[in-house]
């Protein structure tokens, strides 16, 4: 049977930040990220709807 591999974005907002550039923020407060990329995975197992608006495709490959 043929499978496939899947790449996707996420889209996450991440709330209270102390800086105004996102590299920053991902380089300097990492913690925040992480607990807003759990907050909106815990989102997304109970919504459906929300998961398909939440994550976007951008490669497939055919597995070996």
């Amino acid at each position: 049977m043929t499978t496939y591999n899947h790449a996707y974005t996420l889209g996450v907002a991440v709330a209270g930040s102390e800086y105004e550039d996102a590299d920053d923020c991902l380089w300097n407060e990492p913690m925040l990220v992480i607990k807003a990329l759990l907050l909106r995975i815990a989102e997304l197992t109970t919504n459906h709807h929300e998961m398909m608006e939440a994550l976007e495709g951008f490669d497939t490959f055919e597995e070996k």
